[in-house]
């Protein structure tokens, strides 16, 4: 299902452009030309439709080439993070059964490492890079391909594992026709046209990247990929190609708007998405104010859904009219996914009231892999319980305002953590913050804030708590601090890992600034 639109696309666009390398631009003819003969080697090697194939690789064209060469194969693609350490990649090889692992240039060390923690037998193959349209995995072909595999709805067309912030990585079990409409989803709500032409940022191993190029593919619209982001070279990659559309998680998003004429940098940008994690307002207002003639888009979604469910458009990221009053959320649903809020007894919350968000749609994951019962905690009548604590309004808009794990109970109160985060980013000499609960023998649990400031910068929990309660309930504001001037530990995709933050700062003594 999924390879029969990527087929539709090599031959839809033919002769447009799909790829900026340096100087050199690649039809999507010449794309698509060797897709069916990396396919055909992957099947002279032993992948069988349904095998497991693990990609190990940074973001290049020829990454992509091979993701689509898995799916044109009938094989499903197992994408790793190139973050993990080579224990954490190990285990996700043997926990997917992965007969292969494909490995790029920069990789092939933490490659090498990893299949030396596997004691079982795996084909390895290294991809080229620098020659677009080389691949080593093409050499036992013939230039005769097969047709792509016409695979059902549901069969498996990735296993994407999560961060595995709380115990080990679930494989999310992601059906083709998931694929699919979510592809199709994104062209629609991200407005991805042939003319569109986009420089990736997000890794292609999560979906956060993966679904803005599959988007593009179908579209027939032009990508650069960037390896390695830096906001310097970032912004003059775009100047270069003249990027109309980029894709940005807010960690970026913020490394960003501190370069100096940020504005002229994004001056062919046309369209800004951003997603993957939580956003706070006053780091939006900066981009409105530095940026006001870019489309801004938010995403929220999980793997678990294949990508994004909630949609907040263009029009609604704005601080004045009939239109305003939105810039909070995260949007309302997509075109194929219904949302509701529950609350503990299973009830749907009256509008107002803050409980799990639940979706329900054919993009919700199969299951999760080898793991029935998780699945069955997970899905319950259809609908995926995200974990995610949110609201709805009268005209269906959501707002996150937790994780359900990250919720803190102080005093038999309920306080959330991206309440408070909100308020303390808007604190003159806070660069970054994160809070936590943590144990406290009066209150259960006490809000920790973890802030991050400039060396030498005094900042104290009284002026602190003063801030904040012109704002939050007492209760609410921070009862210690630590501060910082480390960047915060982030996930592959730019999330909080609060988890390390519990392990470092939950124990012992904390400190004023």
């Amino acid at each position: 299902m999924f390879a029969q639109s990527l087929a539709r696309s090599f031959q839809t666009y033919a002769g447009h452009n799909a790829l900026t390398i340096g100087d050199k631009n690649i039809s999507w003819n010449n794309f698509g030309h060797l897709v069916p003969r990396i396919a055909k080697g992957l099947n002279a090697r032993g992948c069988m439709p349904g095998d497991r194939v693990a990609v190990l690789a940074a973001n290049t064209p020829e990454h992509l080439q091979i993701i689509y060469a898995i799916s044109w194969a009938g094989c499903v693609l197992v994408p790793l993070n190139t973050r993990l350490s080579p224990a954490e990649l190990a285990w996700i090889i043997l926990d997917s059964e992965s007969s292969v692992l494909i490995s790029d240039k920069r990789n092939s060390k933490l490659a090498n490492s990893t299949i030396s923690q596997i004691n079982t037998e795996i084909i390895t193959i290294q991809m080229e890079e620098g020659a677009f349209g080389q691949s080593t995995i093409t050499e036992t072909t013939s230039t005769i391909s097969d047709p792509a595999w016409q695979a059902s709805n549901n069969d498996i067309a990735a296993l994407y594992y999560t961060g595995g912030t709380t115990g080990q990585p679930k494989g999310v079990m992601i059906s083709n026709q998931s694929l699919v409409i979510q592809t199709l989803n994104i062209i629609q709500d991200l407005n991805i046209k042939t003319d569109t032409n986009v420089l990736h940022a997000p890794p292609l191993f999560h979906l956060a990247g993966a679904g803005v190029a599959h988007a593009c593919t179908f579209a027939g619209a032009t990508q650069t990929f960037f390896p390695d982001f830096s906001p310097k070279t970032y912004l003059a990659e775009i100047q270069r190609v003249q990027a109309t559309f980029i894709s940005l998680v807010p960690t970026m998003i913020s490394e960003i708007l501190e370069e100096k004429d940020v504005d002229l940098s994004l001056k062919s940008v046309k369209t800004l998405v951003y997603g993957a994690a939580p956003i706070t307002e006053s780091l939006l207002k900066r981009v409105l104010s530095k940026c006001p003639n870019i489309n801004l888009i938010q995403i929220y979604g999980q793997t678990e859904c294949t990508g994004p469910c909630l949609i907040l458009p263009p029009e609604r990221h704005t601080l004045s009219g009939p239109l305003a009053g939105k810039l909070g959320t995260a949007g309302r649903a997509n075109m194929t996914s219904e949302v509701r809020i529950d609350q503990q007894d299973g009830t749907e919350a009256k509008r107002g009231t803050p409980g799990e968000i639940l979706i329900r749609g054919p993009s919700t994951m199969l299951g999760y892999w080898k793991q029935s019962s998780l699945t069955s905690d997970t899905l319950k009548e259809g609908w995926l319980h995200t974990g995610d604590i949110g609201v709805m309004d009268s005209d269906g808009y959501v707002t996150v305002v937790d994780r359900m794990k990250d919720m803190i109970v102080t005093g038999g109160e309920n306080v959330f953590s991206a309440e408070v985060e909100n308020i303390l980013a808007s604190y003159p000499d806070i660069n970054y913050c994160a809070v936590i609960g943590v144990p406290d023998k009066k209150w259960g649990e006490r809000v920790h804030a973890i802030i991050g400031v400039n060396k030498g910068v005094d900042v104290n929990l009284e002026s602190i708590r003063s801030f904040c309660k012109k704002q939050i309930a007492g209760y609410k504001c921070p009862r210690s601090i630590d501060c910082i001037t480390d960047p915060l530990p982030l996930s592959g995709v730019g999330k909080v890992r609060k988890d390390l933050l519990r392990e470092k700062f939950g124990k012992g003594k904390f400190k004023e600034c």
